[in-house]
């Protein structure tokens, strides 16, 4: 063989060893983005079916999807008769209406359990049932000051009223911590809520709520 023809040849076989071990690096590359996609995946589908419970009422299901350290400050039987109380009080008439995920972060590992934040669009109707023979002027008034309390709450933009139904629309963004203990499945719930720190603090770590609420 000549010395171009053995040059060749080793050229040929680095070219092949090369290629051999991009195809690789690729390969590895793709199946770390599959694994990622696949835990986030996860978190969608758990909080879709979290969010099915929720507006179809199913509050003692719904509560198999929140960390059960809840249970410590507030019993589930108790949690389940409060949100029994909210959605059907004959005084207001509120109804879920959606919960819409826009952003998911990478997960991290901290002390034995993986955490991922969530960005979200909840939407709620809210109509509170009036006195029927309330005046014109009592019902302007009465609307008013209850608008004005929810964009207090919810900001303004995000509450809408018609006044001829006397319903409010409420669709604020919100945040909440996606908790599993192997980082794919099983996945948790809680919502940021800096008026409930003491319920957040018996569930997430320290960094995550001053992460979340400063």
């Amino acid at each position: 063989m000549h010395l171009t023809e053995m040059r060749m040849f080793g050229n040929s076989s680095n070219n092949m060893n090369l290629a051999r071990l991009l195809t690789f690096i690729l390969f590895i590359l793709l199946s770390i983005n599959s694994v990622a996609q696949d835990y986030k995946a996860s978190i969608k589908q758990r909080f879709a079916e979290y969010s099915a419970l929720m507006v179809a009422h199913e509050f003692d299901k719904s509560l198999d999807y929140v960390p059960e350290a809840i249970f410590t400050v507030v019993p589930r039987p108790q949690l389940v008769t409060l949100f029994a109380q909210v959605f059907n009080n004959k005084d207001m008439e509120v109804k879920m209406i959606s919960f819409n995920i826009k952003e998911i972060s990478d997960s991290r590992k901290i002390d034995s359990c993986y955490y991922a934040n969530i960005k979200y669009t909840s939407v709620m109707s809210m109509k509170i049932n009036s006195d029927t023979t309330e005046s014109s002027e009592v019902k302007v008034n009465r609307l008013s000051m209850t608008k004005a309390a929810f964009a207090n709450a919810f900001g303004s933009d995000n509450v809408k009223l018609d006044v001829t139904t006397e319903t409010f629309t409420i669709s604020p963004t919100k945040s909440s911590w996606a908790i599993s203990k192997n980082g794919q499945d099983g996945w948790k719930f809680v919502n940021v809520e800096p008026k409930q720190r003491l319920l957040m603090e018996k569930i997430l770590p320290k960094e995550l709520i001053e992460e979340s609420i400063n």
